[in-house]
């Protein structure tokens, strides 16, 4: 039997065909964070430490993590963490040289897909008021911006918006 779920707010379905041959999504594993790190540390101003990754990875219940492979090598990654039926997209990240290809859209529809299949039925993050590509990304995909939370980059004094699908009411 095949169960459904039903999501409350509506998104993009990630196109079956990944935007490069060769490919995948898998389940984050400890054995690639040096790569994931390395990419992490290349992309953000204020990187999460693979203690971060660490600890999502083996003690949080609620945290769902994986890998974007392309022909077994790592060039991308992003997590969810799941609360009852409401996903907070906790990182999203592709390497450099794959940007602006379609791969960081592909792996956000394919996050939020797989985050619907395990119960979310509306998504959320934060996101550096100053990350203009990432900010489009996210309005593509249907996030709209609800909020501020003043200083949350602090290491770079910046502001992060609080986006969330669907209609209020949000929680900011």
């Amino acid at each position: 039997m095949t169960e459904t779920f039903i999501r409350k707010d509506t998104w993009p379905d990630p196109p079956e065909v990944p935007p490069a041959d060769g490919i995948e999504i898998i389940t984050m594993r400890l054995d690639q964070l040096d790569d994931i790190v390395n990419i992490e540390n290349e992309s953000f101003p204020t990187p999460w430490s693979r203690d971060a990754f660490v600890y999502d990875l083996t003690k949080n219940e609620l945290a769902h993590y994986w890998t974007l492979t392309l022909d077994g090598i790592i060039i991308g990654y992003a997590g969810i963490w799941l609360v009852g039926n409401i996903a907070h997209i906790t990182t999203i990240c592709v390497s450099e040289r794959f940007r602006k290809k379609g791969v960081g859209k592909w792996l956000l529809l394919k996050v939020m897909d797989i985050g619907s299949n395990l119960g979310a039925q509306r998504f959320t993050l934060e996101v550096s008021e100053t990350n203009e590509v990432a900010l489009s990304l996210y309005k593509s995909v249907g996030f709209r911006e609800v909020g501020r939370r003043v200083n949350y980059y602090q290491e770079i004094g910046e502001d992060a918006l609080v986006m969330w699908t669907g209609e209020p009411p949000y929680e900011t």
